[in-house]
């Protein structure tokens, strides 16, 4: 009973060892291999060196693998960066209670955040990618504002207040960040407002830098906003 009982409670399984798979099996297994081979055959004709061939026939094969397949090479060494990103951090406070407000020299912050993911590698901070948002955005408002020079005077107002109101989010972002980043600076101190300046300077070429007389690092100012008041309690 118990060999009969086995037999037939095992009728009803489909046997593949040996056998026929199932139609949508070798279906699915079909559309698998076709969209592999798709892929391969884009990638060859992607990455071949140029060619008549590849002419004809690389706008389908560049549809196909951008943007989501391709690689951005200017990661690594063919296209590295020219320029340091710059932020001038500027605090209006009063020392103390009774003091009147001071401003303080303008004080470099991004350099010291850009390195500081080296001080615990295990888990690194993102505040860099931060203030490589904040470079992005007042590159953006700067290349903007500069067309201004072009609109006749009494239609100027009007732009920039345009263009206020469209990065309004990114500079509420800034005012944030850095009364966290004054708070920092100066913990003893009553704070007001800040201000930040964007800057960047050339990176000298390897090349250059044993040249007599030494190159000198220019700095280029980029944008530099108004006053910010500064909002309490971020820091804490």
């Amino acid at each position: 009973m118990r060999v009969f009982a086995r037999s037939r409670a095992s009728e009803g399984v489909p046997r593949t060892a040996g056998g026929t798979l199932p139609l949508n099996v070798r279906i699915s297994a079909l559309i698998a291999l076709a969209a592999v081979a798709v892929y391969c055959l884009c990638c060859l004709v992607y990455n071949a060196p140029a060619s008549p061939a590849k002419d004809r026939i690389k706008k389908s094969a560049t549809a196909f693998m951008e943007p989501y397949f391709w690689q951005d090479w200017q990661l690594f060494g063919p296209t590295p960066g020219s320029n340091n990103d710059l932020i001038y951090l500027q605090v209006r406070m009063k020392p103390s209670a009774s003091d009147e407000a001071v401003e303080s020299s303008p004080v470099e912050i991004e350099q010291a955040i850009d390195g500081s993911p080296h001080d615990s590698p295990l888990n690194p901070t993102k505040l860099p990618g931060v203030l490589l948002a904040f470079d992005a955005a007042a590159n953006r408002y700067a290349g903007v504002a500069t067309k201004f020079k072009k609109l006749a005077p009494d239609r100027r107002d009007a732009a920039r207040e345009l263009l206020d109101k469209q990065f309004e989010p990114d500079f509420e972002e800034m005012r944030r960040f850095f009364s966290v980043q004054a708070k920092a600076l100066y913990p003893d101190a009553q704070i007001i407002a800040v201000r930040a300046t964007f800057k960047n300077r050339r990176i000298i070429p390897f090349s250059e830098r044993y040249e007599v007389p030494e190159p000198k690092e220019h700095e280029q100012g980029i944008l530099a906003t108004s006053w910010m008041d500064y909002v309490p309690g971020v820091a804490e």
